[in-house]
């Protein structure tokens, strides 16, 4: 059956700001290059999942991508920033709490992030080293996605509210949907395609793409406490 999905995937691919090549484009959606090549050339019918990878990364419908003529459709609008409040908590004397998410509440926290009722039942403490000025949350580590840091480490990160501002390699605490927390190295492309990169320091682990739309807190790692030393 005829279809527009290789010239949409073409149009697509050349409207993303940053002029993306093909090769970062297939390392993002973890698709080889020769298949998304043969996807634009019309030379391959596309495989369901990465249809699906490829209407979530282009935030049109699978319908759509088969279907329809994009390159005579409206142009799509740019993505509005969203604003973003962080649920916290203070202390008698006015100053932000650094609160503690216990492994019993990582799950929840998913859920409860902006919920006062949630958050204001965490654990909570001050640090004097730790700047004033900024907020901090503590997580805790769990698997072996991160060495040298141990399962069960806990994790102090700095909360970011601007995520575009991530330099690449910059190692975050990721809250996703799908996910929940996880600690990853991030590599930033939310400008160009409205995605970020995750990569573990354990290289038996597969780097994996996220969608902006997916991520519901950044917390840049400053620094964390074991009782077991790191070898």
């Amino acid at each position: 059956m005829d279809t527009f999905f290789s010239q949409n995937l073409q149009f697509l691919r050349k409207s993303l700001e940053g002029k993306v090549s093909q090769e970062k484009m297939a390392d993002e959606l973890m698709i080889k290059k020769s298949t998304l090549g043969s996807y634009e050339s019309g030379r391959a019918e596309p495989r369901y999942g990465d249809l699906v990878k490829l209407s979530a990364y282009f935030k049109v419908s699978i319908d759509e991508l088969l279907k329809e003529d994009l390159s005579i459709k409206p142009a799509f609008p740019k993505q509005e920033e969203k604003l973003r409040i962080l649920t916290t908590t203070v202390s008698p004397d006015n100053e932000d709490n650094i609160e503690y998410v216990p492994i019993k509440a990582v799950a929840g926290y998913v859920n409860g992030y902006g919920d006062l009722e949630y958050i204001s039942n965490l654990p909570v403490f001050n640090v004097p080293f730790l700047a004033k000025d900024k907020k901090y949350r503590v997580f805790p580590i769990q698997g072996d996605s991160m060495l040298p840091l141990k399962e069960g480490s806990l994790v102090f990160a700095e909360y970011i509210e601007n995520w575009k501002t991530v330099r690449d390699g910059t190692v975050c605490v990721v809250v996703t949907r799908s996910e929940g927390i996880v600690l990853k190295k991030v590599f930033n492309y939310l400008t160009e395609m409205n995605v970020l990169v995750l990569k573990s320091t354990n290289e038996h682990y597969a780097p994996y793409p996220v969608l902006g739309d997916d991520v519901q807190e950044l917390w840049r790692f400053v620094g964390y406490y074991s009782s077991v030393f790191p070898v």
